[in-house]
């Protein structure tokens, strides 16, 4: 079945495919593309003009009839479910109103049919009535509508509808942060239940410790704890003297070692050596928890054998990083069990085990006890 090209169509024909394809604005860009003049004429002008054109096959009715072949190929396919002859009747009752009507008309009349005028003819019939109906449509909307052109309003409604899709989505969101909103609310309660709970415990918990504190004497009690740290704090001191003494002892020690030396030359050198087995040559030593007010006596521990001490009392108040950070920066950490949290022990472990350094548990958190661990490590 061969196409007819536009100027094969009646002029009603081309005056109604041309009007419904191109507005004002079109009609502008259509007379710009096919470089016609347009200075001084108005749209009607330029419509009319147009439809002339397309009486006979010229230049300008060749490029019009490609630009509406171009513009309606793509419902191409939806037309071809609807017999030729059938078209105008689906004009006429709506039936294809999803397919643009200018596409509709063209397609109706663009191929060859043998009823092609009583085709042409229903098309004229259909649209020219449609055509009365839109302009009594206009004449309402222009009446009704007196700050408002009537061409405004399909724009207008266009954006009424985008805004409400907006409003749509927004009401969907915010349905789902309430919803989201409604089950924090349960979690919270939740929490709330499980916290009074705890805190119902703890009351319990605190009655019974006030209980018990009152058995074991009360205030009294309190007085001896006080009475205990001020003995721990008199220890302290006499572990100061005492490793003061130690530290002379020591240097005598050494200067009797120099008098032997002098008599024997071979125990001089073995003196050396063994000083120089004993020292730590600056290795990082790292002691975490045991008792506070003996820190310093550890420290002097360490530095005596050559060492760089560092603590940490043992409290993890800002979890494991402040002890892998520590554990980062020394050699070799010493870990008292008996004075400790069990959280440092367990940091302290773990740590040491992903680097891969040496660490000592010691039974005690004596001086004694370090001291002996150092010496076995120099020695070592």
């Amino acid at each position: 079945m061969s196409e007819r090209k536009i100027w094969e169509f009646r002029n009603q024909t081309v005056c109604t495919i041309l009007g419904l394809a191109f507005d004002e604005k079109e009609l502008g860009a259509i007379f710009k593309k096919l470089k016609l003049n347009q200075d001084g004429i108005a749209a009607y002008e330029m419509h009319g003009s147009l439809v002339q054109a397309c009486g006979t096959q010229n230049k300008t009715s060749r490029q019009l009839d490609k630009i509406l072949k171009d513009r309606f190929e793509e419902y191409r396919g939806d037309t071809k479910r609807i017999p030729q002859k059938e078209i105008y009747r689906y004009i006429e009752d709506g039936n294809g109103m999803d397919i643009p009507l200018p596409a509709l008309v063209w397609f109706a009349v663009r191929n060859q049919h043998e009823e092609i005028d009583e085709i042409e003819a229903g098309v004229f019939a259909v649209t020219h009535i449609y055509g009365h109906r839109a302009l009594r449509f206009y004449d309402a909307l222009k009446r009704a509508l007196p700050d408002s052109r009537p061409e405004y309003v399909m724009k207008e409604l266009n954006d009424a509808l985008r805004s409400n899709e907006k409003l749509q989505t927004k009401c969907n969101r915010l349905e789902r942060k309430r919803e989201q909103l409604k089950s924090e609310i349960g979690s919270i309660k939740e929490d709330r239940s499980r916290i009074n709970t705890a805190l119902e415990e703890q009351k319990q918990l605190n009655r019974r410790l006030a209980g018990d504190l009152e058995r074991v004497g009360g205030e009294d009690a309190l007085n001896r704890i006080e009475d205990l740290k001020k003995e721990i704090g008199l220890l302290t001191e006499e572990v100061t003297i005492l490793t003061d003494e130690l530290l002379k002892r020591g240097r005598t020690d050494d200067m009797a070692s120099t008098e032997l030396a002098e008599i024997d030359p071979v125990s001089e050198s073995d003196i050396e050596d063994r000083r120089e087995s004993l020292d730590l040559s600056g290795i990082r030593v790292a002691y975490v928890g045991g008792v506070e007010s003996l820190m310093p006596h550890y420290k002097e521990a360490v530095e005596s054998f050559g060492g760089t001490f560092c603590y940490h009392c043992g409290r993890c108040i800002q979890g494991r990083k402040e002890i892998e950070n520590l554990v980062d920066g020394t050699d070799i950490i010493f870990c008292p069990v008996d004075i400790n949290s069990h959280n440092a022990c367990s940091y302290v472990k773990k740590a040491c085990k992903m680097r891969n350094k040496s660490c000592h548990f010691l039974r005690s958190s004596s001086l004694s006890m370090l001291i002996r661990e150092l010496e076995n490590r120099a020695e070592k």
